[in-house]
């Protein structure tokens, strides 16, 4: 299995509009960072399938910097609009591929992309010659539910956001968990064994909102996986200050990170 980081920034990026660089090098490229998107690759019987985690806002310069011209599905984490407002960015997908995407998200996120997007979920129109929108086959997950999405098998996790629920996904031994604050003791289990972890570490200090540095740290020691990245990083974490910290099994994810698990 191959996971792509497509982007490893917070909602902001890096650099951001309001605090510039904020304390990251700018003499350093993997501290510029889009916004959240990864994708993930297998073969599965020998064929390869793709699966993207995701629609940054950034995903056009996501998708042509990594020439992805192909989708068996995206699965979405949750309905922030860093996390979500790049979806128009799939209908070159769709028009490379003649078809729908197969997506697959959870009901409240569902119901949001409805409200938001809901031309994305509606079938062309009988007299359509191409993809003149983006266009899902929209299924639903819901918490410890495996599912097949694109070809690869997915575990979904439920997570605390503070103000929302957010899902984590386990692909096998690969699990990524981003935007989140605290997760359930099942959601602990559900991690057991996995070998990489990728989870969203955006401050130096507590946050309301997501992982503080520390608090990851004390997660992987709890989960110990082989490896682990932090990603969705805020403008206050700059690359090497924060590698130099960190113990010599988990690293910080930047862009164009390519990972084999």
């Amino acid at each position: 299995m191959r996971i792509t980081v497509l982007g490893s920034g917070s909602s902001t990026g890096t650099p951001s509009v309001e605090a510039g660089w904020g304390k990251c090098d700018p003499k350093n490229p993997k501290n510029r960072r889009t916004r959240p998107s990864i994708l993930v690759e297998d073969q599965i019987e020998g064929v390869s399938k793709s699966v993207l985690v995701d629609t940054s806002p950034d995903l056009r310069e996501q998708l042509l910097r990594h020439e992805i011209k192909h989708l068996d599905g995206v699965v979405y984490t949750h309905a922030h609009a860093d996390h979500l407002h790049g979806i128009d960015d799939l209908r070159g997908i769709n028009r490379l591929m003649n078809a729908p995407i197969e997506a697959f998200a959870d009901a409240g996120t569902i119901a949001s992309i409805q409200r938001r997007f809901g031309y994305v979920l509606e079938p062309l129109s009988p007299e359509a010659t191409m993809f003149y929108k983006t266009t899902l086959n929209m299924h639903a997950f819901h918490h410890g539910e495996a599912f097949n999405a694109g070809g690869l098998e997915v575990t979904a996790i439920e997570q605390d956001h503070a103000y929302m629920t957010t899902f984590g996904l386990r692909f096998g031994d690969f699990a990524y968990t981003t935007d989140l604050i605290s997760m359930h003791e099942d959601g602990f289990e559900l991690l057991k064994g996995i070998k990489v972890w990728m989870l969203g570490t955006f401050a130096a200090t507590l946050h309301p909102t997501h992982l503080d540095v520390e608090t990851a740290l004390a997660w992987c020691e709890r989960v110990k996986p082989e490896r682990a990245y932090f990603t969705h990083l805020g403008f206050g974490l700059d690359f090497e200050t924060l590698q130099a910290k960190l113990p010599k099994n988990i690293f910080v994810a930047y862009d164009g990170l390519t990972i084999e698990v």
